[in-house]
């Protein structure tokens, strides 16, 4: 084995014992949620939390159940289920999980790896009052009729102080780096869904609109 073989063989043994994923340098953590769906007196409708007042994150946002992925849970869609469980007093059998929907990388912190189930039965849901403080559900045909409204949000890099702008010297101390990115806002009574939780919903509406356009004309039928 020559030189370059033998390169190419530590490489090839390093870069494939496991499969390449997200840089998480920047402090980057993965967390799963569950988009659930349920049948009510409506028909089929998709479910969502508030959170609970007394949390210290985001108290009283409407949200869809998830968290932080544990390494016990050995996969995302296991945290999706084990999550909702917890959060909604369920048993890992009263959830069918349909499919995965694009994960999320967040600005601040977590990727959301997004999971579309169905909760066979909402009169089994006896949620955990110091993690929820109510759940509401709105119906599917409402949110594949509705135009969410949307505005845009801003981001910009600051370098720090410890930035060697003597290394980029093209690159003036008042530099910045720009992007824009859209938010999603759904109403529906006197509940508003947006950020992350609107983002999701719109993406599940978007990719799966002409099958579940169909799916509800039959059930009307």
């Amino acid at each position: 084995m020559n030189e370059m073989e033998k390169l190419q063989y530590v490489l090839f043994e390093r870069l494939h014992r496991r499969a390449p994923g997200i840089d998480k340098l920047d402090r980057l953590w993965d967390a799963a949620v569950l988009l659930p769906l349920v049948r009510t007196p409506e028909g089929i409708s998709v479910l969502f939390e508030e959170r609970a007042h007394t949390l210290r994150s985001q108290p009283g946002e409407v949200c869809f159940p998830g968290g932080k992925y544990e390494c016990e849970d050995n996969s995302f869609r296991n945290t999706a289920v084990r999550e909702t469980c917890e959060e909604l007093g369920l048993n890992p059998e009263n959830i069918t999980i349909c499919g995965e929907l694009d994960c999320l990388v967040t600005h601040n912190g977590p990727i959301i790896h997004p999971f579309v189930g169905l909760i066979d039965d909402i009169s089994k849901i006896t949620y955990s009052k110091s993690e929820v403080e109510r759940i509401f559900t709105v119906p599917l045909k409402v949110l594949l009729e509705q135009k969410p409204r949307r505005g845009s949000v801003q981001l910009a890099d600051h370098p720090g102080d410890d930035f060697p702008f003597d290394l980029v010297p093209q690159r003036k101390r008042g530099w910045r780096m720009n992007k824009s990115y859209y938010v999603y806002f759904y109403l529906y009574e006197d509940k508003v869904i947006w950020g992350l939780t609107a983002r999701m919903l719109y993406a599940f509406l978007y990719r799966s609109r002409k099958e579940l356009t169909e799916y509800l004309a039959e059930e009307i039928d």
